[in-house]
């Protein structure tokens, strides 16, 4: 028997060991039953062929399998040995097969030329734990692909390997499900209105910016929209508020700032800029009388602001 078929066999032995106690575990799953912690590890290592399937079908589509056989990694090939001792065959036992075992147990050394140093292993990465992100986001896949608890986490523990994700995990992620993504939408709504208040509430700016508006009007000075919005800027730059958080100074804020404050639009010519505007009020309706008790007509009416004799 060559190989590939001895591999092929051990497999299916495999699969009729596992076959049934994996059913009935998943079984278990799929209707949110709790399963014990050594059935759990049992689904996740021994009863997860998923490496075992991978590793068969490489060597089944090579060309070489003696080629492919040798760039196997460590895990790989003891799938092979384990496979070849489950289907009654001899373990792996030729010279370049040995050769290749000895690779992965004793670290090589690079020639003179790279300076006679050895080659480093990668260190192991160090456990994390999952962002709430990360945990909505392998959530997510596991309910648009079949809800498969240990694909879940051997897919995303390629994605994320410092998360040393396994099917227990999953499961246990899946209690607190509703609740995280309640979490999560509150975040998403908190971050929001976190950046409207940034970009709209700056009290700082507008104590100062209110202090001097207050000692304007006590001076008599002519406050424009124009006016107002410079000055809001240069307070602004005064509190170091980032460009990107600064308020538009619209029409709609100018109008609101002005009603806040009490400030009224009016047209000024000349020396009337010092007069108060409750003087010019008055003033409006004496004129309004004189004109009605007088009877003038709208083309008798002129505005004089300034005028002058002149004469030779």
């Amino acid at each position: 028997m060559n190989p590939i078929n001895i591999l092929k066999k051990g497999l299916q032995t495999l699969r009729d060991q596992t076959h049934d106690r994996r059913v009935r575990l998943e079984a278990q799953l799929k209707e949110n039953r709790p399963i014990s912690e050594v059935d759990e590890e049992w689904l996740d290592h021994t009863g997860n062929l998923v490496d075992d399937e991978c590793v068969v079908e490489k060597l089944d589509n090579a060309s070489d399998y003696e080629a492919v056989l040798e760039k196997l990694d460590q895990q790989e090939m003891s799938i092979v040995q384990k496979l070849t001792e489950l289907a009654g065959g001899q373990t792996v036992a030729s010279k370049k097969r040995k050769r290749m075992a000895l690779k992965f147990s004793v670290p090589t050394k690079t020639s003179a030329d790279h300076g006679g140093s050895c080659m480093q292993q990668k260190e192991p990465q160090k456990k994390s734990n999952a962002t709430l992100e990360q945990r909505i986001e392998i959530l997510n896949w596991y309910h648009a692909n079949g809800k498969h608890q240990s694909q879940t986490a051997k897919h995303f523990d390629k994605i994320y390997p410092f998360l040393h994700l396994k099917q227990p995990k999953i499961s246990e992620w899946l209690k607190h499900e509703n609740l995280w993504r309640a979490e999560y939408q509150g975040n998403a709504g908190v971050a929001h209105s976190l950046k409207r208040v940034r970009q709209t509430q700056h009290p700082e700016v507008t104590e100062m910016l209110d202090l001097w508006v207050s000692k304007a009007m006590a001076d008599k000075l002519l406050l424009t929209g124009e006016v107002i919005r410079q000055k809001w800027k240069a307070f602004a730059d005064l509190a170091g508020v980032p460009e990107d958080e600064r308020l538009s100074l619209s029409e709609g804020w100018l109008s609101r700032y002005k009603v806040w404050n009490g400030l009224k639009q009016m047209k000024r010519h000349g020396e009337a800029a010092s007069v108060a505007s409750a003087t010019v009020d008055k003033e409006r309706l004496r004129i309004q009388r004189l004109i009605k008790s007088r009877g003038y007509k709208p083309c008798d009416i002129f505005n004089t602001d300034e005028s002058a004799l002149f004469y030779a």
